[in-house]
């Protein structure tokens, strides 16, 4: 696999730019709610967040803006209509999925595990004090769960991009949190060796969520993307998939769970033409967030993931 240079991934934060738009393992750190009052700002290892000057809905469609001038918005996911879906209530909450393949190719060229975090999300969500924040995972916390070095050149137009989008889209220029904390990628993707290739993986999973009457909320090929650049990635895709009734009671815990669901999954081949399977452990993820009293609900998540990954893996 040819890796991508620094002069591409600064290509990527110009071509964000352009548009307008200007963690943990075994070992992380348990992420803090949010003070009430808005004394302290949520903190969450690998999560940058910016205090908007918009309310949720504004600054959803602010990100959406900056990314759509470029055709790279590939999935709004709004928690509170979800929670509403199913009887429950919750803060507005609204995820935005999307990116450029300039940014997170040169990313996956270096780990191509870094695609199950890719495209890039952003989470905007009112606490309980009617603050509204807009965070999303730094760069730095997608290259630790791949084990990508943090001072690597394939991380600079995701990191770059990414503060653009979410400044111009807060209207604030400086994040009041940057996700400092400890994050490993110890433990956090469950995989698997698939007997199948990619593209027939990835449909094994959708039969499987629609088994359980889930239907994928989207599915990015970045093979595919990378190919749009002229760039070479070895066949990797994800697909997302959620259950509201089991998310809401994780979000109902702690918002910023929200950049983290709907669950994704990915299928990838790598180097020796292996092709492998997995998502993140659920686990991994309530501890990052500093979940707390729902060890039924993560029992229930892992007995699920486990099922979708087996069943594409072809056990």
């Amino acid at each position: 696999m040819r890796r991508t240079t620094l002069t591409l991934a600064a290509a990527a934060a110009l071509a964000l730019a352009g548009c307008g738009s200007g963690g943990g393992g075994t070992g992380d750190a348990p992420a803090a709610a949010p003070a009430a009052g808005g004394a302290e700002a949520p903190q969450v290892p690998g999560l940058v967040v910016y205090e908007s000057a918009y309310d949720v809905a504004e600054t959803s469609e602010r990100v959406q803006s900056g990314l759509a001038e470029a055709g790279m918005v590939t999935a709004v996911v709004d928690h509170a209509a979800n929670a509403e879906s199913v009887g429950e209530e919750l803060r507005p909450t609204t995820l935005v999925i999307g990116g450029a393949p300039m940014a997170g190719t040169p990313v996956m060229s270096e780990a191509q595990t870094a695609g199950v975090d890719l495209p890039q999300k952003y989470l905007s969500w009112e606490a309980e004090d009617g603050t509204v924040y807009l965070g999303y995972n730094s760069a730095e916390y997608i290259g630790a769960r791949a084990g990508i070095a943090a001072g690597s050149e394939a991380l600079e137009g995701l990191r770059m991009g990414s503060a653009m989008i979410s400044a111009t889209a807060g209207g604030n220029d400086e994040p009041v949190t940057t996700g400092e904390g400890e994050v490993s990628g110890d433990g956090y993707l469950v995989e698997q060796v698939s007997d199948v290739g990619v593209a027939e993986a990835i449909t094994r999973y959708e039969e499987a969520f629609a088994a359980k009457d889930l239907m994928p909320v989207a599915t990015v090929d970045h093979a595919a993307g990378a190919a749009s650049i002229g760039e070479q990635l070895r066949p990797t895709s994800v697909t997302f998939v959620g259950n509201p009734q089991v998310g809401t009671m994780l979000l109902q815990a702690n918002q910023t769970m929200g950049i983290d669901l709907p669950v994704r999954y990915l299928a990838w081949e790598d180097e020796a033409g292996v092709v492998h399977v997995g998502h993140p452990d659920i686990r991994v993820l309530a501890q990052r967030h500093g979940l707390s009293g729902v060890d039924g609900v993560l029992d229930m998540v892992e007995t699920a993931t486990t099922t979708f990954t087996g069943t594409a893996a072809g056990g």
